[in-house]
């Protein structure tokens, strides 16, 4: 594994920049995960993300949004409005991209009591989590 990222935020702009930044690593022929942890892993399971401070304007989400999609990244609303987000079919989408992990953190299903939910994330267990991290040339966290 080239790249474990740790995403534990429910920022929309958070979700976006380590899902890109994981794209990106795949893109240059390595592998990558995204781990999904806290806040993010519940924010996916209930659909409350909310995007950071500089970006909450209009124009802003907007603007994000639109340069998003232009670089291939499927952030628009497809039912809605395409100039609006959602993270979570984002999420799903990316995760269907090959040598591309998307994980639950087991740590944090556990404590959220989400172990049936979520199932375009992987399950792992903990010792596998562990081995991840191990094998990663490359963590980032809170991208």
């Amino acid at each position: 594994m080239n790249a474990v990222m740790i995403c534990r935020d429910a920022l929309e702009d958070s979700v976006l920049g380590n899902l890109a930044l994981a794209r990106a690593v795949v893109r240059d022929g390595g592998a990558a995960a995204v781990v999904f942890a806290g806040e993010a892993l519940a924010a996916l399971h209930t659909g409350t993300f909310q995007w950071s401070r500089n970006f909450k304007t209009r124009d802003a989400r907007i603007a994000i949004v639109a340069a998003a999609e232009q670089a291939g990244l499927a952030l628009g609303h497809e039912e809605l409005d395409h100039r609006w987000s959602d993270v979570r079919a984002f999420v799903r989408a990316t995760g269907a991209e090959s040598n591309l992990r998307l994980i639950a953190c087991p740590l944090w299903s556990r404590l959220l009591n989400l172990d049936a939910a979520l199932e375009h994330l992987e399950r792992i267990d903990e010792g596998q989590l562990v081995d991840l991290l191990r094998q990663a040339d490359a963590i980032v966290g809170g991208y």
